[in-house]
């Protein structure tokens, strides 16, 4: 009987220690499930946050829009160059022949020697000696108080040059008052009515600063 009562006992203590172990691995692979499960959850979690932030920054954010637009009429000038002062401008003309119907128009302390001012691109008359290129600017007169001077590009961005004709004496309550005499003064530089329109606009531009050019 002693015997079976110490079988018994080993048997009873196998079965203990076998059920410890199972019950450590079976706690082992609980565990292990649920480490799996909270990182899975955490990184839906991430996934988440990152996808609404990135939906917060797409929402929040400053989109470029172009700049440097302007309300002012468009022009091209045929230009020979450009100088600091007046004085070097005026000695660059006088060396060239070529240039003696040409302009120098002041734009933001820099003189610019301009041939001809047109409205559309394809009319430009391009010299060779001295060579010239083109010049794109917008003209406008927002900041002027005078209405005539207000509306001095449009009239000059009139493509059938109707007020250019200086031919016509009669008066126009639109235009400045020295409009006729100033005009008959650059038709006796030249007949080109973009020669007429470059000496024009570099009168006004000279007399009122409230006009703006803008490259």
């Amino acid at each position: 009987m002693k015997i079976v009562s110490q079988m018994m006992k080993k048997q009873i203590f196998r079965a203990m220690f076998i059920g410890g172990i199972v019950g450590l691995f079976g706690v082992a692979i609980f565990l292990g499930i649920l480490q799996a499960s909270t990182q899975f959850s955490l990184k839906n979690d991430s996934s988440g946050v990152a996808n609404n932030s990135s939906n917060n920054n797409t929402d929040t954010e400053t989109i470029p829009t172009a700049g440097g637009a302007t309300n002012g009429s468009m022009f091209f000038a045929s230009q020979a160059g450009v100088y600091s002062n007046y004085e070097s401008a005026s000695s660059f003309v006088s060396e060239h022949p070529s240039l003696k119907e040409s302009a120098i128009v002041e734009v933001d302390g820099k003189f610019y020697v301009w041939t001809s001012m047109v409205t559309e691109e394809s009319q430009l008359v391009f010299l060779k000696d001295p060579a010239t290129f083109k010049k794109a600017f917008s003209l406008s007169g927002d900041s002027c108080k005078e209405a005539t001077i207000v509306e001095l590009p449009s009239v000059l961005a009139d493509k059938k040059a109707t007020k250019l004709n200086f031919k016509d004496d009669s008066k126009d309550s639109t235009l400045p008052a020295d409009w006729q005499s100033i005009g008959t003064a650059a038709s006796s530089i030249s007949n080109d009515i973009n020669i007429i329109r470059l000496h024009v606009f570099a009168h006004y531009k000279s007399k009122n600063a409230c006009l703006q050019v803008k490259f």
